[in-house]
Protein backbone atom coordinates (compact mmCIF):
# COMPACT_ATOMS: atom_id res chain seq x y z
CA UNK A 1 0.00 0.00 0.00
CA UNK A 2 1.35 3.19 -1.06
CA UNK A 3 0.01 6.31 0.88
CA UNK A 4 0.96 10.27 -0.03
CA UNK A 5 0.77 12.74 2.32
CA UNK A 6 0.28 16.21 1.34
CA UNK A 7 0.41 19.32 3.30
CA UNK A 8 -0.20 22.38 0.86
CA UNK A 9 1.61 24.42 2.81
CA UNK A 10 -0.26 27.90 3.65
CA UNK A 11 -1.38 31.85 2.58
CA UNK A 12 1.99 32.92 4.50
CA UNK A 13 5.64 32.44 4.19
CA UNK A 14 6.41 30.98 7.40
CA UNK A 15 8.11 27.83 7.83
CA UNK A 16 5.65 25.93 10.04
CA UNK A 17 6.29 22.07 10.25
CA UNK A 18 3.65 20.20 8.84
CA UNK A 19 2.87 18.06 12.13
CA UNK A 20 -0.56 17.84 10.84
CA UNK A 21 0.64 14.53 8.54
CA UNK A 22 3.62 13.63 9.94
CA UNK A 23 0.95 12.44 13.06
CA UNK A 24 -0.74 10.63 10.63
CA UNK A 25 2.07 8.99 9.15
CA UNK A 26 3.30 8.02 13.22
CA UNK A 27 0.14 6.32 13.52
CA UNK A 28 -0.25 5.00 10.04
CA UNK A 29 3.25 3.63 10.26
CA UNK A 30 2.53 1.66 13.58
CA UNK A 31 -1.10 0.50 13.07
CA UNK A 32 -0.82 -0.82 9.40
CA UNK A 33 2.39 -3.36 8.06
CA UNK A 34 4.00 -3.32 4.71
CA UNK A 35 2.52 0.91 4.18
CA UNK A 36 4.89 2.81 2.39
CA UNK A 37 4.55 6.63 3.42
CA UNK A 38 5.18 9.26 0.53
CA UNK A 39 5.25 13.50 1.32
CA UNK A 40 4.84 16.34 0.05
CA UNK A 41 4.66 20.00 1.30
CA UNK A 42 4.17 23.03 -0.64
CA UNK A 43 6.52 25.29 0.79
CA UNK A 44 9.22 22.94 0.49
CA UNK A 45 8.36 20.49 -2.50
CA UNK A 46 6.58 20.82 -5.65
CA UNK A 47 3.26 20.09 -5.62
CA UNK A 48 3.22 18.80 -9.27
CA UNK A 49 1.76 14.83 -8.97
CA UNK A 50 0.76 14.56 -12.92
CA UNK A 51 3.31 12.20 -13.89
CA UNK A 52 3.32 10.21 -10.03
CA UNK A 53 -0.71 10.27 -9.93
CA UNK A 54 -1.02 6.38 -10.30
CA UNK A 55 1.74 5.44 -8.25
CA UNK A 56 -0.74 5.75 -4.91
CA UNK A 57 -3.44 3.76 -3.27
CA UNK A 58 -4.19 6.70 -0.77
CA UNK A 59 -3.71 10.70 -0.90
CA UNK A 60 -4.25 12.31 2.37
CA UNK A 61 -4.30 16.39 1.43
CA UNK A 62 -3.90 18.56 4.51
CA UNK A 63 -5.69 22.31 3.74
CA UNK A 64 -4.97 25.04 5.78
CA UNK A 65 -6.34 28.47 5.24
CA UNK A 66 -5.30 29.63 1.97
CA UNK A 67 -4.74 27.22 0.06
CA UNK A 68 -8.19 26.36 -1.57
CA UNK A 69 -7.24 27.21 -4.94
CA UNK A 70 -4.21 24.47 -4.42
CA UNK A 71 -6.40 21.80 -3.47
CA UNK A 72 -9.13 22.59 -6.30
CA UNK A 73 -6.10 22.27 -8.83
CA UNK A 74 -5.01 18.89 -7.10
CA UNK A 75 -8.59 17.27 -6.53
CA UNK A 76 -9.16 18.20 -10.29
CA UNK A 77 -6.02 16.68 -11.22
CA UNK A 78 -6.92 13.33 -9.65
CA UNK A 79 -10.59 13.44 -10.65
CA UNK A 80 -10.57 11.27 -13.40
CA UNK A 81 -7.77 9.09 -12.38
CA UNK A 82 -8.62 8.29 -8.55
CA UNK A 83 -10.99 5.54 -7.41
CA UNK A 84 -14.15 5.86 -4.85
CA UNK A 85 -12.68 6.68 -0.96
CA UNK A 86 -8.87 7.05 -2.20
CA UNK A 87 -8.95 10.59 -1.51
CA UNK A 88 -9.32 12.08 2.07
CA UNK A 89 -8.78 15.64 2.74
CA UNK A 90 -8.14 17.12 6.14
CA UNK A 91 -7.41 20.16 8.44
CA UNK A 92 -9.04 23.54 9.08
CA UNK A 93 -10.48 23.46 5.18
CA UNK A 94 -12.34 20.15 4.92
CA UNK A 95 -13.40 20.61 8.83
CA UNK A 96 -15.08 24.04 8.63
CA UNK A 97 -15.59 23.94 5.26
CA UNK A 98 -16.55 20.50 4.49
CA UNK A 99 -20.41 21.14 2.65
CA UNK A 100 -19.02 23.57 0.20
CA UNK A 101 -16.07 21.09 -0.87
CA UNK A 102 -18.74 18.25 -1.11
CA UNK A 103 -20.81 20.28 -3.47
CA UNK A 104 -17.88 20.71 -5.92
CA UNK A 105 -15.89 17.18 -4.95
CA UNK A 106 -17.92 14.67 -4.38
CA UNK A 107 -16.39 11.69 -4.15
CA UNK A 108 -13.40 12.93 -1.83
CA UNK A 109 -13.91 12.24 1.85
CA UNK A 110 -13.06 15.02 4.53
CA UNK A 111 -11.98 14.52 8.45
CA UNK A 112 -13.31 16.74 10.58
CA UNK A 113 -11.35 17.57 13.22
CA UNK A 114 -8.45 14.40 14.53
CA UNK A 115 -7.47 12.20 11.49
CA UNK A 116 -5.36 10.03 12.81
CA UNK A 117 -7.88 6.90 13.80
CA UNK A 118 -9.54 7.91 10.84
CA UNK A 119 -7.10 7.88 8.68
CA UNK A 120 -6.00 4.38 9.27
CA UNK A 121 -8.88 2.86 9.52
CA UNK A 122 -9.88 4.09 5.92
CA UNK A 123 -6.79 2.57 4.43
CA UNK A 124 -6.64 -0.54 7.01
CA UNK A 125 -10.45 -1.15 5.45
CA UNK A 126 -11.05 0.53 2.13
CA UNK A 127 -7.85 -1.08 0.43
CA UNK A 128 -9.87 -3.30 -0.61
CA UNK A 129 -13.24 -2.12 -1.06
CA UNK A 130 -15.40 1.00 -0.92
CA UNK A 131 -18.74 2.08 0.79
CA UNK A 132 -20.21 1.14 -2.58
CA UNK A 133 -19.12 -2.44 -2.51
CA UNK A 134 -20.58 -2.98 1.48
CA UNK A 135 -17.96 -0.99 3.66
CA UNK A 136 -19.66 0.98 5.88
CA UNK A 137 -17.67 4.26 5.86
CA UNK A 138 -20.04 5.39 8.70
CA UNK A 139 -18.20 3.20 11.53
CA UNK A 140 -15.36 5.30 11.09
CA UNK A 141 -15.12 8.34 13.25
CA UNK A 142 -14.60 11.75 12.32
CA UNK A 143 -15.82 11.52 8.69
CA UNK A 144 -18.00 13.42 6.27
CA UNK A 145 -19.08 12.26 2.53
CA UNK A 146 -21.57 11.82 0.34
CA UNK A 147 -24.07 8.49 -0.33
CA UNK A 148 -26.32 8.29 -2.77
CA UNK A 149 -26.22 12.33 -3.04
CA UNK A 150 -26.51 12.66 0.53
CA UNK A 151 -23.92 14.20 3.04
CA UNK A 152 -23.21 11.17 5.52
CA UNK A 153 -21.45 12.61 9.45
CA UNK A 154 -20.09 9.75 11.27
CA UNK A 155 -19.66 10.02 14.61
CA UNK A 156 -17.20 12.60 16.40
CA UNK A 157 -14.56 11.29 18.64
CA UNK A 158 -11.80 12.16 20.53
CA UNK A 159 -8.35 10.41 20.05
CA UNK A 160 -6.98 8.84 23.17
CA UNK A 161 -3.78 10.72 23.62
CA UNK A 162 -2.26 8.09 26.12
CA UNK A 163 -1.99 5.29 22.95
CA UNK A 164 -1.32 7.69 19.88
CA UNK A 165 1.73 7.61 18.26
CA UNK A 166 4.23 10.06 18.14
CA UNK A 167 4.47 12.00 14.72
CA UNK A 168 7.27 10.50 12.24
CA UNK A 169 8.98 13.63 11.69
CA UNK A 170 10.11 13.67 7.91
CA UNK A 171 10.76 17.27 7.73
CA UNK A 172 12.40 18.20 11.17
CA UNK A 173 15.91 18.34 9.62
CA UNK A 174 15.08 20.37 6.48
CA UNK A 175 12.91 22.62 9.25
CA UNK A 176 16.16 23.30 11.73
CA UNK A 177 18.42 23.74 8.55
CA UNK A 178 16.52 26.62 7.41
CA UNK A 179 15.45 27.97 10.65
CA UNK A 180 11.74 27.01 10.62
CA UNK A 181 9.14 26.31 13.36
CA UNK A 182 9.41 22.93 14.97
CA UNK A 183 6.54 22.16 16.53
CA UNK A 184 5.55 19.87 19.30
CA UNK A 185 2.35 19.14 21.41
CA UNK A 186 1.71 18.59 25.13
CA UNK A 187 -1.75 19.14 25.45
CA UNK A 188 -5.33 19.72 22.79
CA UNK A 189 -8.01 21.36 23.61
CA UNK A 190 -8.81 24.31 26.27
CA UNK A 191 -10.47 24.08 29.44
CA UNK A 192 -12.25 26.88 29.25
CA UNK A 193 -13.77 26.90 25.65
CA UNK A 194 -16.39 28.92 26.18
CA UNK A 195 -15.10 31.97 23.90
CA UNK A 196 -17.58 33.06 21.73
CA UNK A 197 -15.29 33.43 18.16
CA UNK A 198 -13.19 30.68 19.38
CA UNK A 199 -13.14 27.31 16.98
CA UNK A 200 -11.48 25.07 19.34
CA UNK A 201 -14.66 23.38 20.60
CA UNK A 202 -15.91 22.31 16.80
CA UNK A 203 -12.59 21.16 15.89
CA UNK A 204 -12.24 18.24 18.41
CA UNK A 205 -15.82 17.93 18.44
CA UNK A 206 -15.61 18.57 22.69
CA UNK A 207 -15.67 21.00 25.19
CA UNK A 208 -12.51 19.70 27.36
CA UNK A 209 -9.02 19.49 27.73
CA UNK A 210 -6.76 16.61 27.20
CA UNK A 211 -3.39 16.03 28.06
CA UNK A 212 -0.77 13.57 26.71
CA UNK A 213 1.54 11.44 29.22
CA UNK A 214 4.53 13.51 30.25
CA UNK A 215 6.68 10.25 28.67
CA UNK A 216 5.69 11.29 25.58
CA UNK A 217 6.73 14.74 25.81
CA UNK A 218 9.69 13.86 26.95
CA UNK A 219 11.09 11.65 24.67
CA UNK A 220 9.76 13.92 21.81
CA UNK A 221 11.56 17.04 23.23
CA UNK A 222 14.65 14.22 23.34
CA UNK A 223 14.39 13.47 20.28
CA UNK A 224 14.18 16.98 19.02
CA UNK A 225 17.21 18.02 21.28
CA UNK A 226 19.20 15.12 19.40
CA UNK A 227 18.31 16.52 16.22
CA UNK A 228 19.88 20.16 16.78
CA UNK A 229 16.15 21.82 17.62
CA UNK A 230 16.73 24.31 20.40
CA UNK A 231 13.30 26.60 20.23
CA UNK A 232 10.21 24.04 19.86
CA UNK A 233 6.49 25.74 19.68
CA UNK A 234 4.17 24.54 21.55
CA UNK A 235 0.67 23.97 19.33
CA UNK A 236 -1.44 23.65 22.46
CA UNK A 237 -4.00 26.33 23.02
CA UNK A 238 -3.85 25.87 26.53
CA UNK A 239 -0.78 24.80 27.67
CA UNK A 240 -1.30 24.57 31.68
CA UNK A 241 -5.13 23.13 30.91
CA UNK A 242 -5.41 24.64 35.13
CA UNK A 243 -3.32 21.19 35.84
CA UNK A 244 -0.98 22.83 37.61
CA UNK A 245 0.88 19.62 39.10
CA UNK A 246 1.21 18.12 36.23
CA UNK A 247 2.89 21.26 34.19
CA UNK A 248 5.05 21.54 37.60
CA UNK A 249 6.02 17.91 37.02
CA UNK A 250 6.87 18.19 33.47
CA UNK A 251 8.59 21.46 34.00
CA UNK A 252 10.81 19.15 36.49
CA UNK A 253 11.72 16.35 34.27
CA UNK A 254 13.08 18.82 31.39
CA UNK A 255 15.33 20.64 33.86
CA UNK A 256 16.27 17.09 35.26
CA UNK A 257 16.94 16.43 32.06
CA UNK A 258 18.79 19.17 30.77
CA UNK A 259 20.86 18.72 33.96
CA UNK A 260 21.80 15.36 32.39
CA UNK A 261 22.35 16.78 29.09
CA UNK A 262 19.83 14.28 27.55
CA UNK A 263 18.03 17.88 26.83
CA UNK A 264 20.20 20.51 25.45
CA UNK A 265 20.20 23.12 28.21
CA UNK A 266 20.03 25.66 26.01
CA UNK A 267 16.36 24.68 24.76
CA UNK A 268 13.85 26.94 25.25
CA UNK A 269 10.02 27.49 24.71
CA UNK A 270 7.02 28.19 23.39
CA UNK A 271 3.51 28.05 24.46
CA UNK A 272 -0.08 30.04 24.93
CA UNK A 273 -2.13 30.28 28.25
CA UNK A 274 -4.93 31.29 29.70
CA UNK A 275 -4.98 34.20 32.36
CA UNK A 276 -7.11 32.81 34.61
CA UNK A 277 -3.97 30.91 34.81
CA UNK A 278 -1.17 32.86 34.79
CA UNK A 279 -2.48 34.76 37.80
CA UNK A 280 -3.77 31.95 39.93
CA UNK A 281 -1.60 31.42 42.67
CA UNK A 282 -0.05 28.23 41.67
CA UNK A 283 -0.04 29.39 37.93
CA UNK A 284 2.58 32.22 38.69
CA UNK A 285 5.00 30.07 40.68
CA UNK A 286 4.73 27.86 37.79
CA UNK A 287 6.18 30.45 35.36
CA UNK A 288 8.98 31.37 37.56
CA UNK A 289 10.23 27.51 37.46
CA UNK A 290 9.38 27.71 33.38
CA UNK A 291 11.52 30.51 33.17
CA UNK A 292 14.03 28.22 34.21
CA UNK A 293 13.29 25.40 32.84
CA UNK A 294 13.60 27.27 29.65
CA UNK A 295 10.45 29.24 29.04
CA UNK A 296 10.98 31.91 26.44
CA UNK A 297 7.99 33.22 25.25
CA UNK A 298 4.24 32.96 26.00
CA UNK A 299 1.39 33.92 24.12
CA UNK A 300 -1.93 35.46 25.66
CA UNK A 301 -5.41 36.27 24.16
CA UNK A 302 -6.07 40.01 25.49
CA UNK A 303 -8.49 40.15 22.89
CA UNK A 304 -9.22 44.13 23.88
CA UNK A 305 -9.00 46.57 26.75
CA UNK A 306 -12.83 47.59 26.96
CA UNK A 307 -15.14 45.51 29.09
CA UNK A 308 -17.81 45.23 26.55
CA UNK A 309 -16.13 43.87 23.81
CA UNK A 310 -14.67 41.14 26.25
CA UNK A 311 -18.00 40.34 27.23
CA UNK A 312 -19.42 40.24 23.35
CA UNK A 313 -16.68 37.63 22.80
CA UNK A 314 -17.51 35.44 25.91
CA UNK A 315 -13.91 36.12 27.60
CA UNK A 316 -13.68 35.49 31.28
CA UNK A 317 -10.60 38.52 31.38
CA UNK A 318 -10.98 41.85 32.48
CA UNK A 319 -9.20 44.84 31.10
CA UNK A 320 -7.47 45.34 34.29
CA UNK A 321 -6.55 40.95 34.73
CA UNK A 322 -5.40 41.69 31.21
CA UNK A 323 -2.82 44.08 32.39
CA UNK A 324 -1.54 42.37 35.64
CA UNK A 325 -0.26 39.45 33.11
CA UNK A 326 1.55 42.15 31.23
CA UNK A 327 3.07 43.26 33.94
CA UNK A 328 3.76 39.68 35.47
CA UNK A 329 5.08 38.68 32.57
CA UNK A 330 7.23 42.04 31.76
CA UNK A 331 8.89 41.09 35.78
CA UNK A 332 9.21 37.80 34.82
CA UNK A 333 11.19 38.40 31.61
CA UNK A 334 9.10 36.31 29.77
CA UNK A 335 8.33 37.43 26.00
CA UNK A 336 4.85 38.25 25.58
CA UNK A 337 2.84 37.56 22.34
CA UNK A 338 -0.62 39.23 22.12
CA UNK A 339 -4.07 38.32 20.48
CA UNK A 340 -5.92 41.18 20.31
CA UNK A 341 -9.33 41.40 18.49
CA UNK A 342 -9.52 45.30 17.71
CA UNK A 343 -12.38 45.90 15.31
CA UNK A 344 -15.31 44.24 15.75
CA UNK A 345 -18.55 44.71 13.73
CA UNK A 346 -20.96 45.74 16.82
CA UNK A 347 -17.98 48.22 17.73
CA UNK A 348 -19.08 51.74 18.40
CA UNK A 349 -16.32 54.50 17.65
CA UNK A 350 -15.95 55.04 21.43
CA UNK A 351 -14.87 52.01 21.71
CA UNK A 352 -12.67 51.95 19.06
CA UNK A 353 -10.77 55.39 20.83
CA UNK A 354 -11.02 53.39 24.14
CA UNK A 355 -8.78 50.34 23.14
CA UNK A 356 -6.36 52.92 21.17
CA UNK A 357 -6.16 54.38 24.83
CA UNK A 358 -5.54 50.94 26.33
CA UNK A 359 -2.98 49.63 23.95
CA UNK A 360 -1.17 53.12 24.11
CA UNK A 361 -1.15 52.50 28.31
CA UNK A 362 -0.08 49.09 28.47
CA UNK A 363 2.61 49.79 25.84
CA UNK A 364 1.31 47.55 23.73
CA UNK A 365 1.76 49.66 20.34
CA UNK A 366 5.13 48.43 20.46
CA UNK A 367 4.84 44.74 20.83
CA UNK A 368 6.29 42.90 18.26
CA UNK A 369 3.31 40.73 17.16
CA UNK A 370 0.26 41.89 14.99
CA UNK A 371 -2.27 42.46 17.28
CA UNK A 372 -4.49 44.77 14.92
CA UNK A 373 -6.60 42.87 13.54
CA UNK A 374 -10.98 42.61 13.15
CA UNK A 375 -12.87 39.61 14.63
CA UNK A 376 -13.11 36.10 12.45
CA UNK A 377 -16.66 35.00 12.21
CA UNK A 378 -15.57 31.50 11.80
CA UNK A 379 -18.59 28.64 10.50
CA UNK A 380 -19.62 26.73 13.54
CA UNK A 381 -19.21 29.00 16.24
CA UNK A 382 -21.21 31.00 18.59
CA UNK A 383 -20.50 34.32 17.33
CA UNK A 384 -21.26 33.20 13.83
CA UNK A 385 -24.95 31.98 14.99
CA UNK A 386 -25.06 35.25 16.85
CA UNK A 387 -24.27 37.56 13.78
CA UNK A 388 -26.49 35.31 11.85
CA UNK A 389 -29.58 36.22 14.05
CA UNK A 390 -28.96 39.92 14.83
CA UNK A 391 -28.38 39.97 10.15
CA UNK A 392 -24.48 41.08 10.59
CA UNK A 393 -23.56 38.06 8.19
CA UNK A 394 -22.88 39.86 4.94
CA UNK A 395 -22.95 37.05 2.39
CA UNK A 396 -21.80 33.58 1.93
CA UNK A 397 -18.62 31.80 3.01
CA UNK A 398 -15.34 31.98 2.00
CA UNK A 399 -14.17 28.74 1.66
CA UNK A 400 -10.48 29.57 1.26
CA UNK A 401 -9.79 31.66 4.78
CA UNK A 402 -13.05 30.22 6.50
CA UNK A 403 -14.91 33.49 7.17
CA UNK A 404 -18.29 35.42 6.62
CA UNK A 405 -18.30 38.73 5.63
CA UNK A 406 -19.76 41.43 7.99
CA UNK A 407 -21.79 44.02 7.85
CA UNK A 408 -20.26 46.68 10.53
CA UNK A 409 -23.07 48.69 13.08
CA UNK A 410 -20.62 52.06 12.70
CA UNK A 411 -19.57 52.85 9.43
CA UNK A 412 -16.57 54.67 11.13
CA UNK A 413 -14.80 51.89 12.46
CA UNK A 414 -15.49 49.95 8.90
CA UNK A 415 -13.95 52.73 7.21
CA UNK A 416 -10.86 53.30 10.01
CA UNK A 417 -10.24 49.42 9.70
CA UNK A 418 -10.03 49.49 5.42
CA UNK A 419 -8.03 52.40 5.86
CA UNK A 420 -5.83 50.88 8.13
CA UNK A 421 -5.71 47.23 6.19
CA UNK A 422 -4.82 49.19 3.35
CA UNK A 423 -1.96 50.61 5.09
CA UNK A 424 -0.83 47.66 6.24
CA UNK A 425 -0.91 45.64 3.57
CA UNK A 426 1.53 47.57 1.93
CA UNK A 427 4.62 46.00 3.82
CA UNK A 428 2.35 43.05 5.26
CA UNK A 429 3.90 40.11 3.28
CA UNK A 430 7.44 41.26 4.05
CA UNK A 431 6.49 42.07 8.02
CA UNK A 432 5.51 38.64 8.13
CA UNK A 433 8.89 37.23 6.94
CA UNK A 434 10.57 39.51 9.48
CA UNK A 435 8.16 37.25 12.48
CA UNK A 436 8.36 34.21 11.22
CA UNK A 437 11.99 34.71 11.06
CA UNK A 438 11.83 35.94 14.81
CA UNK A 439 10.09 32.76 15.79
CA UNK A 440 12.23 29.50 14.65
CA UNK A 441 15.30 28.27 15.02
CA UNK A 442 17.70 31.12 14.80
CA UNK A 443 20.82 30.69 15.29
CA UNK A 444 21.23 33.14 18.27
CA UNK A 445 19.25 34.38 20.49
CA UNK A 446 20.68 37.72 20.50
CA UNK A 447 19.16 38.18 17.11
CA UNK A 448 15.83 37.06 17.45
CA UNK A 449 15.82 40.24 19.96
CA UNK A 450 17.11 42.12 17.59
CA UNK A 451 14.97 41.13 14.65
CA UNK A 452 11.85 40.78 17.76
CA UNK A 453 13.05 44.95 18.35
CA UNK A 454 13.03 46.03 14.53
CA UNK A 455 9.26 44.19 14.52
CA UNK A 456 8.43 46.37 17.16
CA UNK A 457 9.75 49.77 15.69
CA UNK A 458 7.48 48.62 12.60
CA UNK A 459 4.35 47.79 14.85
CA UNK A 460 4.81 51.40 16.57
CA UNK A 461 4.81 53.34 13.22
CA UNK A 462 1.38 51.38 12.14
CA UNK A 463 -0.19 52.72 15.66
CA UNK A 464 0.86 56.01 14.55
CA UNK A 465 -0.72 55.72 11.28
CA UNK A 466 -3.57 53.95 12.88
CA UNK A 467 -4.28 56.98 15.05
CA UNK A 468 -4.14 59.11 12.45
CA UNK A 469 -6.85 57.73 10.03
CA UNK A 470 -8.86 57.75 13.28
CA UNK A 471 -8.49 61.68 13.37
CA UNK A 472 -9.51 61.72 9.23
CA UNK A 473 -12.16 59.56 9.67
CA UNK A 474 -13.43 61.66 12.59
CA UNK A 475 -13.16 65.30 10.47
CA UNK A 476 -10.17 66.19 12.33
CA UNK A 477 -7.37 66.12 9.60
CA UNK A 478 -7.89 66.53 5.94
CA UNK A 479 -7.43 63.34 3.22
CA UNK A 480 -4.39 65.30 2.01
CA UNK A 481 -2.75 65.47 5.72
CA UNK A 482 -3.46 61.64 5.90
CA UNK A 483 -1.88 60.86 2.88
CA UNK A 484 1.55 63.18 3.70
CA UNK A 485 1.59 61.62 6.78
CA UNK A 486 1.61 58.32 5.90
CA UNK A 487 4.21 58.69 2.82
CA UNK A 488 6.51 59.66 5.96
CA UNK A 489 5.72 56.90 7.82
CA UNK A 490 6.35 54.33 5.34
CA UNK A 491 9.35 56.28 4.44
CA UNK A 492 10.59 55.31 8.01
CA UNK A 493 8.89 51.52 7.50
CA UNK A 494 11.16 51.04 4.94
CA UNK A 495 14.00 51.99 6.85
CA UNK A 496 13.90 49.72 9.21
CA UNK A 497 12.84 46.54 6.48
CA UNK A 498 15.98 47.39 4.42
CA UNK A 499 18.20 47.18 8.10
CA UNK A 500 16.95 43.90 8.56
CA UNK A 501 18.91 40.80 7.01
CA UNK A 502 16.36 38.09 6.25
Amino acid sequence: MNVLLIDLGSNRTELNEPIGIESIAGNLLHNIDGVQVHFKWGLVDSLDISSSKNDYDFFGISAKLGTYNNLKRILNLLREERKKCRVIVGGPLATFGYMELLKEFGDIICVRGEGESAFSKICANVFNASYLDGFDLEAIPNLVYKKNNCIIESKRIVENLNTIRKPYRHYLNNIIDREGIVRIESSRGCSWSKCDFCSVSEHYGCRKWRPFPLDYIIEELEILSNSGCLSPYFTDEDFFGGDYERSRQLAEIILKKKNENRINPKMNFFFSARINDLLHEQGVELLKLWKIAGLRELFVGLESGVQKQLKRYGKAATPKRNAKVIQLLKNLDIQLDVGYILFDPEMNVDELIENIQYIEMENLSRHDSRSLKDIRAQPYTVISSNYFHKNIINGGLNVDMLYYPLKYNDERVFNVMNRYYSWEAKLKDITYTIQAKSRGEIFSEEYRVYLKEQLSAIRELDFIVLKKIVDFVLNRISEKELMVFQNGVEMQKNKVIVNIDI
